[in-house]
């Protein structure tokens, strides 16, 4: 595990987990210097191949770190283009468990999350879809507002990234 700063009092630290599911050896390490910026702290991940998607590779990174620093790392690898990723950061005070989770054709999604891992959906999202929507459009926007899409696209390279090397990193600063 690699250490860091200490975090100043107060500060909430929470887990967290990086799941690149693919990326080109060429961002390899782009991304790792990507998350060594949002995480503060050297990053050195190991790559494997991922058998779902010819030519790409795969890792697990597990860290601590500020609430909010799963926001601000999806954020951060979004502008690799091509890599696909879920990250996903435990509760603090106040806050559920997060999960954001990229493809290139669809974007950035965010979902909190509960203690069961299912999606979470707020009660004013589904006011405003319920208000606005109904039938087939209704399903699809439960659909979007679900991420299943997003799971539908990146399911395959999760499976596929099953028994991935495992990097932690602690982040105290």
């Amino acid at each position: 595990m690699i250490s860091s700063r200490p975090v100043p009092a107060g500060t909430h630290v929470v887990p967290g987990v990086l799941a690149v599911l693919a990326c080109p050896p060429a961002l390899c390490p782009h991304l790792e210097f990507a998350a060594a910026a949002v995480l503060k702290a050297p990053v050195s991940l190991g790559w494997d191949a991922q058998p779902a998607a010819a030519g790409m590779l795969h890792t697990r990174l597990e860290w601590f770190g500020r609430a909010g620093t799963a926001g601000r790392l999806a954020g951060r690898l979004r502008g690799l283009g091509v890599v696909r990723y879920d990250v996903v950061e435990g509760p603090s005070p106040g806050c559920d468990p997060e999960r954001y989770s990229y493809h290139p054709t669809l974007g950035l999604f965010r979902a909190s999350i509960g203690a069961d891992g299912g999606i979470v959906v707020g009660e004013g999202p589904l006011h405003a879809l319920l208000e606005h929507e109904r039938g087939q459009a209704l399903a699809q926007g439960l659909q979007r507002l679900l991420g299943t899409a997003w799971d539908e696209a990146l399911e395959p390279l999760r499976r596929g990234g099953d028994g991935a090397p495992v990097t932690l990193l602690s982040r105290t600063g």
